[in-house]
């Protein structure tokens, strides 16, 4: 059977200052919240586009936040966690990481009264070392996880991962269906696009064509960005160099290359793939860890 073209299009959700506080930057304090327009933003251009996406919304943010998570379900969009309290894998331990990721599912269950199939870390932060988190994850009920960056370009990125969905095998015989970033592969070398900074930073050709060879490829797609890169008039926090370019570089651009993208290519959330396939599991090819 011949395998469809899936685009992912994803929004990871969380206050625009999590970053600083994440870096212990402080600064950020004396401004108030400035989600709602940025979330608004964003569903304005997919409902112009008629497009849908999965949103991985941060459990604390969800439980202040409860009218926008609504908002986002009720436009017909996919509720996902993004874990409770933004700390990465690697600083967890097993039984921190599960009581984290259920108190996560709990709260977006309880404000949507669905079921949350899917995850994704902070940071992306699921690294070759940390399997065992897709093991809780599905112990816990979820089907699907979108935390792996197959490219050591990137931190906690691992290289040796497929560039394209795959079926994690798992202890007692449970199994898990991983959605990877998208890379655009040079060789033997990945270099991360599609999402965040580098969606910013590179030209929207690079961006294009990295889709289109994904789509050639492997018949997949990833797009990730985060609310806070629609804000244009975003406040401007004193943090060094390097963490400036990568916060604020081309927030100008975002909406504008989204727009372009949404305009060439047809995009999916995550749980309409389950939906609307009898097995779609059956679609996708089986990881070897070895």
């Amino acid at each position: 059977m011949e395998k469809k073209i899936v685009n992912i299009l994803s929004f990871d959700v969380e206050d625009w200052y999590q970053g600083f506080v994440h870096r212990g930057i402080d600064g950020w304090q004396k401004y108030g919240s400035r989600e709602i327009s940025n979330i608004n933003t964003i569903l304005e251009l997919l409902a112009k586009y008629d497009q849908s996406a999965t949103f991985f919304i941060l459990g604390s943010f969800a439980n202040k936040n409860p009218e926008i998570v609504k908002l986002i379900h009720d436009a017909r969009h996919e509720i996902a966690s993004h874990s409770y309290s933004h700390v990465i894998i690697p600083e967890q331990t097993p039984e921190q990481f599960r009581e984290d990721t259920k108190k996560s599912k709990d709260v977006l269950n309880n404000i949507i009264g669905e079921e949350i199939i899917g995850f994704r870390a902070p940071r992306w932060s699921l690294g070759v070392k940390y399997f065992w988190a897709l093991d809780i994850l599905a112990e816990e009920g979820f089907k699907y996880d979108s935390s792996i960056f197959p490219s050591n370009i990137y931190p906690f990125g691992n290289s040796k991962f497929s560039n394209e969905p795959c079926i994690v095998p798992l202890k007692n015989n449970r199994s898990i269906i991983e959605f990877p970033a998208q890379v655009f592969s040079v060789g033997s070398i990945r270099i991360p696009v599609g999402g965040g900074f580098f969606f910013r930073a590179l030209p929207f050709w690079f961006t294009k064509v990295a889709l289109l060879r994904s789509n050639q490829k492997f018949n997949y797609g990833m797009i990730y960005l985060h609310p806070f890169e629609f804000d244009i008039q975003t406040p401007i926090i004193n943090i060094n160099f390097a963490f400036n370019r990568m916060r604020y570089y081309h927030l100008n651009k975002t909406g504008e290359y989204l727009e372009n993208v949404l305009k060439e290519f047809k995009f999916n959330s995550i749980n309409s793939l389950f939906k609307s396939e009898k097995d779609y599991s059956s679609f996708i090819p089986l990881y070897s860890r070895e």
